[in-house]
């Protein structure tokens, strides 16, 4: 491959694969990659990286090779020595685009520390890698952030402990829990719920849906209340024999957010979430752990959930973005293996990239681009993912308006 002989790297074009989970949505991917879904198949997640699960490949002189391969066979030129030092021969991030239609699970991603030891352990029991009974599928930590593309709402993190109370004593089927709370001890009073005998579970939650389900058949209930998504995920999640799921309880406990378009969240280790619904651009470290604790179809791991959690309490941060420059707004987070960035483009503007940067994967959702370097020239429309190796200065202009969103190794944290 001439690539490999090049002293200095070009422009590719990267292919990322569809994830077709059943909670996506049947549109809205379909229509960004030129694809048509004739089979109505649920287009969730399009997964941009080399995570081994389902790792992008690379368009090089009309041959293509698979992502990891190609960082094996050229580290340093694709990665940087940034990269290599501080995380070996590997892509720390992995970047997606989200269509949530239906809801995802009550959820946690674990610390560095805790992947390596669940990852160890499953591995030790003998649970295949691929298996549905697995909440460790590598030995990575798995911060993320996201950054919404329409309205987009979704839990995230622990209410006040003023709220949490407030809504035990005005939502007259959890009066009963407050014992529970005493103090303001929410480890307590989260781990009683989690782990009750399921006809406690019921007890509670059917008077509940008995006293809501009517006002969601009559559309008087809010999207941006709890009430509307315990009623909705009771149709989206019923359990066998009429059981109810217990991560209803989580809905009211955790903030409710409704983000606009171009409002994030960063969501850390440890902090319990959920995306409800809409269209969503998400970064993440370069890991597919999730830890379930319910309202979902896969596995759920209450022991393993409970262990993981951070229980600090509080309004989440919305990100709206740092503009760096007249074309590139920065989603700023603590992490160090990812930052995501929006370019908006238009005819009289150019990006042109800083000198030193980590390896950059830009996908395209409006117009058109023409990415160019000193070695090669790549003109893209929508839907196409530009990988920019290291360190290689670019341009990015257009003829209309464009708008990209950017994944990168920040290399100044």
């Amino acid at each position: 491959m001439n690539y490999l002989n090049r002293k200095n790297p070009g422009i590719y074009v990267l292919h990322g694969l569809v994830q077709h989970y059943a909670w996506g949505g049947r549109t809205f991917i379909p229509e960004l990659l030129n694809i048509k879904n004739t089979d109505n198949k649920p287009f969730a997640e399009y997964w941009i990286g080399a995570h081994p699960k389902s790792p992008s490949k690379v368009n090089i002189n009309d041959e293509i090779i698979g992502l990891p391969q190609l960082i094996k066979k050229a580290p340093r030129q694709i990665l940087g020595d940034y990269v290599i030092d501080k995380f070996g021969h590997v892509l720390p991030y992995l970047f997606k685009v989200l269509d949530v239609r239906d809801m995802l699970s009550i959820q946690a991603h674990p610390s560095k520390q805790q992947a390596v030891e669940g990852f160890a352990r499953e591995n030790k029991l003998g649970i295949p890698a691929d298996a549905p009974n697995r909440s460790y599928r590598d030995d990575n930590h798995k911060l993320e952030v996201q950054v919404a593309l329409t309205d987009f709402r979704m839990l995230h993190g622990f209410r006040e402990l003023s709220e949490i109370r407030e809504i035990l004593n005005s939502v007259p089927e959890f009066f009963q829990l407050l014992p529970e709370f005493k103090n303001n001890n929410l480890k307590n009073l989260y781990r009683f719920i989690m782990t009750m005998p399921q006809e406690q579970v019921d007890k509670i939650i059917n008077p509940l849906l008995d006293r809501l389900t009517p006002l969601y058949n009559q559309n008087i209930l809010n999207q941006d209340e709890p009430d509307y998504w315990a009623v909705h995920t009771s149709f989206e999640f019923p359990l066998p024999d009429g059981h109810r799921d217990r991560g209803i309880f989580s809905i009211y406990l955790l903030n409710l957010l409704h983000l606009k378009p171009g409002q994030g969240t960063f969501q850390a280790t440890g902090v319990l979430h959920a995306y409800l619904s809409g269209i969503t651009m998400e970064l993440m470290a370069n890991s597919d752990n999730v830890v379930r604790g319910g309202l979902t179809s896969k596995y759920i791991d209450v022991p393993e959930l409970l262990n993981t959690l951070s229980f600090e309490t509080g309004k989440p941060d919305v990100l709206h973005g740092q503009k760096i420059s007249g074309t590139e707004t920065v989603y700023k987070t603590p992490a160090s293996d990812f930052e995501l960035s929006r370019i908006t483009l238009d005819e009289n503007i150019e990006h042109v990239s800083q000198d030193l940067h980590g390896p950059d994967a830009m996908i395209l959702l409006e117009g058109t681009v023409t990415a160019e370097c000193e070695n090669n020239k790549l003109k893209c429309s929508r839907g196409e993912v530009i990988l920019v190796p290291a360190n290689l200065k670019y341009k990015l202009k257009t003829n209309n308006n464009a708008v990209l969103y950017k994944a990168t190794v920040p290399i100044y944290n």
